[in-house]
């Protein structure tokens, strides 16, 4: 979740010119600050992201627990699966929960019900679905907002 190279290609003028001054004249402080404070802006995004990751995956263990019912036990089980592989198809949800095509695909059809999942391929058969939600917090648009 450290994305400092980010930092730096955000700062590329700035940290060319410190690259080049510690080449010149050895201005090592100058550019151990600069780093520094890459790391910093870095690591208060990380925390944010941190703290929106456990607020997202607490409102849709909310959501799963209000809404899916018998169902709610492998609801769970995908969303936690869902933050390691955020995009699965159903036979990989049938494969994790350890069931049948038909209950796993009902799984997946309330999962998108429910806004936690949204289909990729737009077709009928092989279809992908994404946990967007999750996705969204890692895009370099996101990045850009919080810096």
């Amino acid at each position: 979740m450290l994305y400092l190279s980010y930092f730096f290609k955000k700062h590329r003028r700035k940290y060319y010119e410190e690259l080049q001054s510690v080449r010149d004249y050895g201005t090592w402080e100058m550019w151990l600050a600069f780093f520094l404070r890459g790391v910093a802006e870095v690591s208060e995004q990380a925390a944010g992201t941190a703290r929106e990751i456990l607020s997202l995956r607490e409102a849709h263990r909310r959501t799963i627990a209000e809404q899916f019912g018998r169902a709610a036990g492998n609801g769970y089980r995908l969303l936690e699966h869902l933050y390691e592989h955020p995009i699965v198809s159903v036979k990989e949800v049938r494969e994790l929960i350890g069931t049948t095509y038909p209950a796993a695909n009902d799984l997946v059809t309330r999962m998108v019900a429910y806004g936690l999942l949204y289909e990729l391929t737009g077709q009928t058969r092989n279809r992908k679905f994404e946990y967007r939600s999750y996705i969204d917090l890692f895009s370099e648009e996101k990045v850009e907002v919080a810096t």
